[in-house]
């Protein structure tokens, strides 16, 4: 039988098998779906093909080659646009009017300080054990990356207890607040990152991290500008998906042109149209459409991405991004209900409900391995990876058993 058929048939035993055991497990132990396609992406990655072939001597082809990957990268920009788009069309400043301010210092705390103190920790690891190998940008680089990341809050986790139980409280409340919240602002930071180290010549033009900052910014601000004047006023569903379409292929592709964010400017984006488009609400439901497809790819393509090319550095890594992450969160929840003047927003334990790490962060990594490159990369892209998974299993009883500690949780609804 043709290899090329029989790895097909392998691919499709594989994700089919995983996505029923996937399935049966996410019922039983409660953690977010689309594993199966991360675990499809990485079956028909470049390493692991390769492992199989020279282990048992096979030819397996392999179906998503370096150079299939490059040409997929516009692709990718345009997904990971989407991303930051939905993201910012759920950020409306009306709806701040009336928010327990505790919440929003919860949520800037946590960025903050997780980004500053899992940053600042791995920057100091680069530039000491691997000064030879890394120039201080891209230590910098390096550090600042796994520290946003680590800032990211994923919505799955409230969602699926949400569905699953019957959940009331100041707490629950506080961390749904906080989902949206936390990753628009891991967002903005995120975006700094392409001002403070930016890829690409200027042509002799002395440009300030500042300006670059703004750039980023004003671009989001213009394109949604020619957004309003153009479609305000379309009914068309179907037009308008396709305007939607368009301007956010627009957008990424610019980004991804001029060595920008995408995730970043497309979310300034959504966050312009979210606050003075009519049509608000009609653009959510069109981009629904356009989630569920985008994030399957964007899942399959991370899993082809992974390339880990230093095991121990890398489960040394992935050890130390996991136990800080998690300590630094729980001191996040302790240490805003200390400063707060409301103590009935939260309790000091909500640390505990802060560690899921969704498709954010994701996307995030998948950003950075689009512009920066250096011999580190492919293992902070799999740390990245791989935490979203560990944290995705952990935080959801994590989060559960917290609730049920504070009595927001009522018995199951079956």
């Amino acid at each position: 039988m043709n290899t090329f058929i029989v790895l097909i048939l392998i691919l499709i035993f594989g994700f089919i098998s995983f996505h029923f055991i996937n399935k049966k497990l996410q019922e039983k132990f409660l953690y977010f779906t689309g594993l199966e396609y991360l675990f499809l992406g990485i079956l028909i990655g470049a390493p692991f093909i390769n492992w199989i072939n020279s282990s048992f001597n096979l030819s397996f082809p392999i179906l998503l080659t370096p150079e299939s990957s490059l040409q997929l990268r516009p692709i990718i920009a345009l997904v990971i646009g989407t991303v930051g788009f939905a993201t910012g069309l759920k950020l409306r400043f009306k709806n701040y009017s009336n928010v327990n301010r505790e919440r929003v210092r919860l949520a800037f705390f946590d960025v903050i300080f997780t980004t500053l103190f899992v940053s600042g920790i791995f920057y100091a690891l680069f530039i000491y054990f691997f000064e030879d190998e890394l120039t201080l940008s891209e230590s910098l680089v390096n550090a600042l990356v796994l520290g946003t990341t680590a800032s990211t809050y994923s919505p799955t986790v409230i969602e699926i207890l949400a569905k699953k139980f019957k959940i009331s409280g100041p707490n629950f409340t506080t961390l749904s607040f906080d989902l949206s919240t936390s990753n628009v602002i891991s967002i903005i930071l995120f975006g700094m990152l392409f001002s403070i180290v930016h890829i690409g010549k200027t042509h002799n033009l002395s440009v300030t991290i500042t300006e670059w900052f703004v750039i980023n910014v004003v671009l989001g601000i213009v394109i949604g500008i020619l957004f309003f004047i153009f479609l305000e006023r379309e009914q068309s569903e179907n037009k308008l998906f396709l305007a939607l379409m368009g301007i956010i292929i627009f957008t990424s592709g610019a980004a991804y042109f001029l060595n920008f964010s995408s995730l970043f400017i497309t979310m300034i984006l959504g966050i312009f149209i979210a606050n003075t488009s009519k049509i608000y609400a009609k653009i959510q439901d069109v981009l629904v459409k356009l989630e569920h497809p985008f994030y399957v790819f964007i899942l399959i393509y991370a899993g082809a991405t992974i390339n880990i090319n230093n095991w121990f550095l890398w489960m040394g890594g992935l050890i130390l991004y996991l136990v800080v992450r998690m300590n630094i969160k729980n001191f996040n929840g302790w240490f805003a209900y200390q400063a707060s003047y409301d103590k009935s927003a939260f309790n000091p334990t909500i640390g505990k409900g802060l560690n899921s790490q969704g498709m954010i962060a994701i996307a995030m990594a998948l950003n950075f391995v689009q512009v920066y490159r250096n011999q580190f990369v492919d293992l902070i892209f799999a740390v990245v990876i791989f935490s979203v998974i560990v944290n995705e299993f952990l935080s959801i009883k994590w989060t559960r058993d917290l609730l049920i500690d504070l009595n927001e949780v009522s018995p199951i609804d079956e």
